[in-house]
């Protein structure tokens, strides 16, 4: 995949100017991934906005661009040793040592790397011999570089850099706590291409580390965050344009009306290991089940839940965002990603819609988002 920041594109396309001073604010934000012999890549340097948008013919590296990040997430979690990167978890499974190393590597071994305004964290593993077949690929290092920054006027200017090339031989590059990128990147919330609600794929995370508002890969786990989030304050900017109403729950059914007339969702805990969802499709509609309602519903669901929930600042990785949408629901959720961007989200998107990108063009041309907060590739 040839890797391009869109900016021209947005400003042709709306007409605004792309601001020329990088955004000042101290929210975290993801400014790149890079990779190294992973798969299709020998190498990339893959820039990164507040919406990432990447799209392009099939097979041109698109997943496995994101497959990058949610590798490093699913390692930061769940790494059962500190020096071994699990390959098969609830974020991706992507089989063996073999499977991700790019054929025809002189060095057996990958990078995979993240970086921010005050921090970058590389990490390279292999086998030192013939790939591992297991399922875990062993860690060789871990190279961090912390930024140092100070405030001249209304600008902030980078003067220096610490810790260069200081390496570490675990996982986590350094302490939990002295790690924003490291901590915001264990984080990634998933919205898989699988997502489909059903009665019986309805649970609580097991997890109990599991970050707020992470709706699970199918989205099994929205209808919890629903319930649990339902009555408390949406951030203004994450409202929908026509209904200022302040709670989840008022918003969710707000954001599912502008795609699908008159829709409204319902949850419930009948135990304390379990959540009901049932959905009403008029407004004198019955209630029912997700497995009685259109793929197009149980599929936005879990994404509105988790867009709405998610901290400010917090990752979120969407996997085909028009999944069983209609085009006129595919313009109106570009529209949505935009506005959740500009609220403070870090949002990656893969679609193949041409709707969802004229979505993200009207959310910048409406001022939901800024031109320089838009990135595709």
């Amino acid at each position: 995949m040839t890797a391009m920041l869109a900016h021209h594109w947005i400003r042709e396309a709306v007409g605004w100017r792309v601001a020329q001073e990088p955004n000042t604010g101290r929210r975290m934000t993801l400014q790149a991934i890079e990779l190294r012999n992973f798969k299709c890549y020998e190498a990339l340097d893959l820039p990164c906005s507040a919406l990432t948008v990447l799209t392009g013919y099939n097979a041109a590296g698109k997943s496995t661009a994101l497959q990058a990040l949610l590798l490093l997430a699913q390692g930061l979690r769940t790494a059962a040793s500190e020096k071994m990167l699990p390959l098969n978890g609830d974020l991706v499974r992507l089989g063996s040592e073999g499977d991700v190393l790019r054929h025809g590597a002189a060095d057996p071994s990958f990078t995979l790397g993240v970086r921010s305004a005050d921090e970058r964290i590389r990490w390279t593993f292999g086998s030192r011999k013939a790939p591992s077949s297991s399922g875990f690929v062993p860690l060789r290092a871990v190279v961090t570089r912390l930024g140092v920054w100070k405030r001249h006027g209304p600008r902030r200017q980078h003067i220096e850099k610490r810790a260069r090339g200081v390496e570490h031989g675990r996982i986590w590059p350094h302490g939990e706590a002295t790690s924003p990128l490291a901590s915001a990147v264990r984080d990634t919330a998933y919205v898989g291409a699988a997502r489909g609600i059903t009665a019986g794929g309805v649970s609580v995370p097991e997890d109990a580390a599991r970050a707020a508002g992470d709706p699970g890969t199918a989205g099994q786990h929205a209808p919890h965050w629903y319930v649990e989030y339902a009555d408390e304050e949406v951030d203004p900017a994450r409202r929908h344009p026509q209904d200022a109403s302040g709670t989840v729950r008022a918003q969710v059914d707000a954001w599912l009306n502008e795609l699908f007339p008159a829709a409204k969702a319902s949850a419930g805990r009948p135990s304390p290991d379990a959540a009901h969802l049932s959905f009403s499709l008029g407004e004198t509609g019955h209630w029912t089940g997700p497995a009685n309602v259109g793929s197009g519903l149980i599929a936005a669901f879990p994404m509105l839940v988790a867009l709405l929930t998610r901290p400010k600042g917090s990752i979120v990785v969407v996997d085909c965002a028009e999944h069983h949408l209609h085009p006129r629901a595919q313009s109106a959720v570009g529209r949505f990603l935009g506005q959740m961007a500009g609220a403070g989200l870090q949002i990656f998107v893969e679609t193949h819609s041409e709707h969802i990108l004229n979505g993200i063009r009207l959310a910048v041309r409406r001022g939901l988002v800024q031109s320089n907060e838009v990135a595709l590739h």
